[in-house]
């Protein structure tokens, strides 16, 4: 099928939200677009009984969805195996290295001040996630400090370069197949990039509940709070950074 292009106007606010969202999914704008468009098409199709319309509109979606999902999971991996984001989670030196007090500090005072039973400051590699800090995570976890990306929430921080924020991961369309929910008691999830001066980003400051839970825009202000900090400890190769107040 020949492919037409056309230009869209819209205000910046618009095209900030759009992007936004583009980013939270973790496809191109243009795919939230088309998907947007054949969602208003079918709506109108089905409201004047034009079946014949209402067909070719199901397929232009099924076939759109195909293309999605190859679309993420190219884009999936990309994003994690860039060789100057690897670089730059080598450079910390956190990496298999022992864990960090400084570090460790912030994860037990996020945990406390969120009311959170975990708290991880989590480096994402191509295959997998290493804890550079925790409070809370269990055994055998919290001892071998790393998982697959099969248990990783942390990784769609990193693709999607925005906060990922989960109320009831077993209902969450992106991870409620994920094995975290199971192994490690995941159900809220809130995760704040940890973006380097140079803009790459090393994985996540996340707060993690065993049940249930709406994060209030309180809860993510402190979370990022404590992100920034984390990442100026870490930048500073590990001299004091003053950690967030209560």
């Amino acid at each position: 099928m020949a492919l037409k292009a056309t230009t869209l106007r819209m205000s910046e606010d618009l095209w900030e939200l759009l992007e936004e969202e583009a980013a939270r999914q973790g496809v191109s704008a243009a795919h939230v677009v088309r998907d947007s468009v054949l969602l208003r098409l079918g709506h109108l199709s089905a409201a004047r009984g034009d079946s014949a319309a209402q067909m070719t509109i199901e397929q232009l979606a099924a076939r759109s969805l195909q293309e999605r999902r190859r679309y993420e999971t190219e884009t999936h991996a990309t994003a994690l195996r860039e060789p100057r984001r690897l670089a730059a989670v080598r450079t910390t030196g956190l990496v298999q290295g022992p864990a960090d007090p400084g570090l460790e500090t912030l994860a037990g005072l996020c945990a406390k001040l969120l009311d959170v039973p975990v708290a991880l400051i989590s480096l994402v590699e191509a295959d997998r996630q290493f804890f550079a800090a925790s409070c809370g995570l269990p055994q055998p976890w919290a001892g071998e400090r790393q998982t697959r990306l099969s248990h990783s929430f942390c990784q769609h921080v990193v693709v999607s370069r925005q906060p990922f924020v989960v109320s009831d991961a077993r209902e969450h369309p992106l991870v409620r197949d994920n094995l975290a929910i199971r192994d490690l008691g995941v159900i809220a999830y809130a995760g704040i990039p940890l973006t380097t001066p140079d803009d790459d980003v090393l994985g996540s400051f996340c707060a993690i509940d065993n049940k249930p839970r709406t994060w209030t825009k309180s809860d993510l202000d402190t979370l990022k709070d404590f992100a920034q900090s984390a990442m100026a400890y870490i930048d500073q190769g590990g001299h004091a950074a003053a950690a967030p107040q209560a």
